[in-house]
């Protein structure tokens, strides 16, 4: 964390000097306007830029991360179908998932995104849409992490998933980077997110004794006040 906070401290003077107001959409207006040249995103500012402003989308190519001292890290946000217990047709549901979870079934799914979804299965990463959609061709190739040499991760992991869901949508790593380029110490910087991480594994423990619930994580889940912290972060992950 140090290490990464030295880094951004170096970075940050090089970005557009409104960035630290920047929403979700801002990094591709900024793209697609032909004012920048680097983002790191999924390709949907390259597809409103094949839409809007073809001149930049000809340009553009999606491709790997930068390698760190640990690697070359890329960021990893799954999603899941699931079926309410209440559902009146289970068995066609789960029909459903387990078709649309086919290759085949996937493979249209992916083109008919263009190239922007990608599935969760690792051996699912050379469709030829990824290889074929452009201007220029090929410009998603690498999109889909085809030679695996990143390696992908989610935000706040090991954490437990309701603290790194608040640590993500709080957009805390961001702000540390902020609070120590503008000047904080770094030891005040992580004490900071410290406090905030501790407040959000409260309000889990919390949630847990108000609501009754009980668990069979056997720790894994880091909700239990009895157990000691280092074992609850070991079992984070599990």
């Amino acid at each position: 964390m140090r290490q990464a906070l030295e880094f951004y401290k170096k970075l940050i003077p090089f970005l557009p000097p409104d960035v630290a107001a920047w929403d979700d959409a801002s990094n591709n207006k900024w793209l697609v306007s032909g004012s920048g040249a680097l983002i790191m995103n999924p390709p949907s500012a390259w597809a409103v830029a094949r839409r809007d402003a073809p001149q930049v989308a000809e340009q553009c190519w999606t491709h790997g991360f930068p390698a760190g001292p640990k690697g070359r890290f890329a960021p990893f946000l799954p999603f899941f179908w699931s079926i309410w217990n209440f559902s009146k047709n289970k068995e066609a549901a789960k029909s459903l998932l387990v078709h649309l979870s086919q290759p085949a079934s996937i493979e249209k799914l992916v083109a008919a995104s263009g190239g922007y979804d990608l599935p969760a299965f690792e051996k699912l990463t050379t469709l030829k849409t990824w290889a074929e959609e452009g201007p220029p061709k090929g410009t998603l190739y690498h999109y889909p992490n085809p030679y695996k040499h990143q390696t992908l991760s989610i935000a706040a992991s090991p954490a437990p998933p309701k603290v790194a869901q608040q640590i993500y949508a709080q957009a805390i790593l961001t702000k540390m980077c902020l609070r120590y380029h503008q000047g904080e110490a770094m030891e005040k910087t992580l004490a900071w997110a410290e406090g905030e991480c501790e407040g959000y594994h409260a309000e889990l423990t919390r949630g847990f004794r108000r609501n009754g619930a009980h668990c069979s994580c056997d720790g894994r889940c880091g909700a239990h006040p009895s157990m000691p912290l280092r074992q609850r972060d070991r079992g984070a992950g599990a």
